[in-house]
């Protein structure tokens, strides 16, 4: 009997232990400081802040930013280190936001390209020579999903992580920079993340701290569409601000919702006729994977 009633006692006390922990309330951890980058001279025409892009089946967007006005929006690869056998020309923009002008912003679409294959370029025409792997065309296939980056002590914690994981493609749901209208922020956000970005396509949306708006000069989201184009186009959107794209046989809807999103609104729009061609295609196969970001 006594074994028994001390049984029973520990049972309680491991039960309230237990509703204890359960019921304990998250503690949100402390914020880390910003992260400075060390400044370097840098060539006016070195390739910075390359990051790439899906663009289509079996293309890759490449980007980047050089202060040299001059320097060609072209990119050259092929699928061992040093030999390009292949390149393309593509398109360049700039933006200006109060006191701040950017530098020339590249974007180029190459391809078509071979599946789960690693490739080796450089942009501009000069190097440093960067190279990465494009997805697979069938399952398995591995997403990692990440938003609300910013630039601190937890970014770079965030992006270990990133790092040790065999990913595929990156998807990140808004609030990138966190530049929140101090325009050098976007730059340095570009270089923080360029030794991942340059090796995997990173796709993403906008959030709250990409809009940058001021009434009656900026209508926002400026810096973000310039720098950060995605595959729109593509996907037979009106804007930079939502899309969709397909990979490994899983269909990607990135909406946004920081863009008119009702009934009467071109994004409801586009979603509907992008719904409709998912729906008649789903019928003609016997798998079918959708995922969706807001």
């Amino acid at each position: 009997m006594q074994v028994m009633g001390m049984k029973k006692m520990l049972m309680a006390l491991a039960f309230l232990l237990f509703s204890a922990t359960a019921t304990e309330e998250y503690v949100r951890p402390l914020p880390r400081e910003t992260i400075s980058l060390p400044w370097k001279p840098i060539h006016p025409s070195l390739p910075q802040q390359v990051h790439i892009s899906l663009a289509g089946d079996k293309h890759m967007r490449v980007s980047w930013i050089t202060d040299d006005e001059s320097s060609p929006s072209i990119v050259e690869y092929g699928i061992s280190p040093g030999k390009y056998t292949s390149s393309s020309e593509g398109e360049s923009t700039t933006y200006s936001y109060m006191f701040y002008d950017s530098g020339k912003i590249h974007h180029v679409v190459i391809g078509p390209l071979q599946d789960d294959t690693v490739y080796f370029y450089r942009c501009g025409g000069q190097d440093p020579e960067f190279k990465f792997k494009t997805p697979p065309s069938q399952f398995p296939i591995t997403f990692a999903v990440v938003g609300d980056l910013g630039q601190t002590g937890w970014t770079s914690s965030t992006l270990d992580h990133i790092t040790n994981c065999k990913y595929d493609v990156h998807l990140l749901p808004g609030d990138l920079s966190y530049a929140d209208y101090r325009q050098h922020l976007w730059d340095s956000f570009g270089e923080l993340v360029q030794p991942l970005a340059s090796e995997r396509p990173w796709m993403v949306t906008e959030g709250n701290h990409e809009k940058e708006s001021i009434p009656l000069f900026k209508a926002g989201f400026e810096a973000y569409n310039a720098r950060w184009k995605m595959p729109y186009e593509e996907s037979g959107s009106g804007s930079n601000l939502y899309y969709s794209f397909e990979v490994a046989g899983v269909h990607i809807i990135m909406l946004g919702s920081y863009t008119d999103y009702d009934e009467y609104s071109n994004q409801y729009s586009w979603l509907k006729v992008s719904s409709f061609v998912l729906i008649d295609k789903a019928r003609h196969l016997s798998d079918c994977n959708f995922l969706k970001t807001f």
